[in-house]
């Protein structure tokens, strides 16, 4: 067996390789967001001709988060909760108009 030197790869063929160092499609990347985290993001790159302005972004983005942690609900706490976020929201996009 010839020695090599830590790191070098070349005297694996390409299935070794590949084994060892997936690639492309096969290669591991970070987790898929949470429908919750995607509907956030989502939100918060929605195309520039519906929305200009960075307040107006960071209320669609805030909107949609209190969307997915505070459901409309009976539960008063709750229901103010997600009232006094929809308000900052709605100051954010009256700022962008």
């Amino acid at each position: 067996m010839t020695d090599h030197i830590p790191n070098d790869l070349s005297h694996l063929n390409d299935a070794e390789f590949n084994a060892l160092c997936p690639q492309g499609e096969h290669a591991p990347g970070p987790e898929p967001l949470s429908p919750a985290a995607q509907a956030v993001l989502d939100a918060a790159f929605v195309p520039w001709e519906t929305i200009d302005t960075p307040q107006a972004i960071a209320a669609a983005a805030l909107r949609a988060a209190v969307v997915q942690v505070t459901p409309v609900s009976t539960n008063a706490r709750q229901m103010k909760i997600r009232d006094e976020f929809l308000a900052i929201a709605n100051e954010l996009k009256g700022m962008s108009n």
